[in-house]
C-alpha cells in the first residue's frame, strides 16, 4: 500500500529524473501543480476539523438544552396534579349555615403589568403577593379558587404562590393543577389552578379540556382544570376549577360541555368556579360561534347551575375584567340549581387584572342538592 509519504518521494524522484534529461518546463508546471494540490488538500482537512467542531459544539449545546427540556415534560405527566395540607393551623369555618366560595385569577402576581415579566421588581411582587393574601383572609372564603397560579416560574422568582397564599391566608389544605410545566436552560414555566380550601380535599384530578394545539399542548401545555372533592361537614362537594381558552369560543364550548358531562355523572352537588373567558348572550363583549354556540349559555342550557348576575349589566360594579377598567364578566361561580345563593358580589382590587368574585350559599341546601340525572 503506497502512502501519502511513499507518493511524495515516487514524484520527488520523477521530477529529478526529468529535471535532469533536461524537461524544466514539465518540471515547474509539474511543481506548480502539486503545490496547488497540496494547498487543496490542507484546505480541505482544515475545513473538515472545524466542520466536526461545530457540529460537536451543536451537539453539546442541543444536548444541554434539550436534556433538561425533555426531562421536565416528561415529569410533567406525573405532576400534573397534587394535594397539600399543612399540619397544626387552625381554622375558623365561621357561620356553619353557610358556604363562603371564591374565585380570582391572580395573574401570576404581576398586578395590571401586560407582560409576566414585567410584574415589577423582586420587592414589588413579593409585596404584591403578601397584599393578594391579605385580601384573600379579608374575604374569608371557605373555598378559593384560584387562576394563572405560579408554582415554580422564572418570571416570579420560582415561588410557589399556591403553597404561600395557603400559608399566608390560613387555608390548610390546598390543591395544585398545572398547565403549563416546561424548562428551557435556566428559565422555567410552571403554572396552573389552584384551589384553597378549608375543609379537606378529599380527592383532586385533572380536568383534560379540549387543546388549541396539539403541537403547543406537546411541547408545552394547555389550559386544564381541577376536580376537586372536598369533605364540608360530613357532606362531598365537587369543585371544579377551571380556566377556559382564551383564544376561542369553540374550545370554550367544547369545555363547557365536558363541565355538565362531569356535573351530570353523579349526584354531588357540583359548583364551577374560575375565569372562564366567556358571558352570556346579551352581556357586553359577549362571544358566540355559529356552530358552537356561546360557553355560558351552554352551561345555562344544561339546567345543572344558576349564575348572578342573571341579567345582563353594564354597572363597573359587577365586571370582573379588567380591573381598572372593568368592562366585562367573564370570572364566574356557578353553584346549583336548588342552592340558595344568600349573597353574591364583585370585590374591588387592582391587585391583578381580574377583580375576585364571592358567593356565599346556604350550606344546608347544597347538602341537599342532587344533580338531574
Amino acid at each position: 500500500m503506497i502512502t501519502f509519504v511513499d507518493s511524495g518521494q515516487i514524484l520527488k524522484k520523477y521530477l529529478l529524473t526529468n529535471k535532469s534529461s533536461g524537461c524544466k518546463k514539465t518540471h515547474r508546471l509539474f511543481k506548480r501543480y502539486m503545490a496547488k494540490w497540496f494547498e487543496g488538500y490542507m484546505l480541505v482537512k482544515i475545513r473538515t476539523k472545524l466542520f466536526r467542531r461545530i457540529c460537536l459544539a451543536t451537539i453539546i449545546l442541543f444536548l444541554i438544552v434539550l436534556v433538561p427540556y425533555c426531562f421536565s415534560r416528561i415529569a410533567s405527566c406525573r405532576r400534573r396534579v397534587s394535594v397539600h395540607s399543612i399540619a397544626n393551623l387552625s381554622v375558623d369555618h365561621g357561620d356553619d349555615s353557610a358556604l363562603k366560595i371564591a374565585c380570582y385569577n391572580i395573574a401570576h402576581g404581576r398586578g395590571l403589568a401586560a407582560s409576566n415579566w414585567r410584574g415589577g421588581t423582586a420587592e414589588e411582587r413579593t409585596t404584591r403577593l403578601a397584599q393578594i393574601a391579605d385580601l384573600l383572609r379579608a374575604l374569608d372564603a371557605d373555598i378559593v379558587v384560584l387562576n394563572e397560579v405560579d408554582f415554580d416560574s422564572s418570571w416570579s422568582l420560582s415561588k410557589n404562590q399556591a403553597r404561600f397564599l395557603a400559608t399566608q391566608a390560613g387555608y390548610p389544605y390546598w390543591a395544585e393543577q398545572r398547565n403549563l410545566d416546561f424548562r428551557v436552560l435556566f428559565w422555567k414555566w410552571r403554572f396552573g389552578n389552584a384551589v384553597l380550601s378549608r375543609y379537606p380535599i378529599i380527592q383532586a384530578s385533572v380536568i383534560d379540556l379540549p387543546e388549541f394545539s396539539t403541537v403547543e399542548t406537546l411541547f408545552a401545555g394547555k389550559k386544564r382544570g381541577v376536580n376537586c372533592t372536598i369533605a364540608v361537614d360530613g357532606v362531598n362537594l365537587r369543585i371544579l376549577g377551571v380556566h377556559l381558552s382564551h383564544r376561542s369560543e369553540v374550545i370554550r364550548s367544547r369545555s363547557a360541555e365536558m363541565i355538565t358531562e362531569i356535573a351530570s355523572s353523579d349526584t354531588v352537588p357540583t359548583i364551577v368556579a374560575g375565569d372562564l373567558n366567556s358571558s352570556p348572550t346579551g352581556f357586553p363583549n359577549s362571544q358566540s360561534d355559529t356552530n358552537v354556540g356561546n360557553a355560558v349559555d351552554i352551561l345555562d342550557a344544561s339546567s345543572l347551575f344558576q349564575r348572578r348576575p342573571e341579567q345582563p349589566t353594564v354597572d363597573p360594579a359587577g365586571q370582573t375584567f379588567r380591573a381598572d377598567q372593568p368592562k366585562w364578566i367573564i370570572d364566574w361561580i356557578l353553584v346549583p340549581r336548588n342552592c340558595r345563593i344568600l349573597d353574591y358580589r364583585v370585590e374591588s382590587s387592582t391587585l391583578s387584572d381580574h377583580r375576585p368574585v364571592v358567593a356565599e350559599l346556604s350550606l344546608e341546601l347544597v347538602a341537599d342538592t342532587t344533580a338531574p340525572k
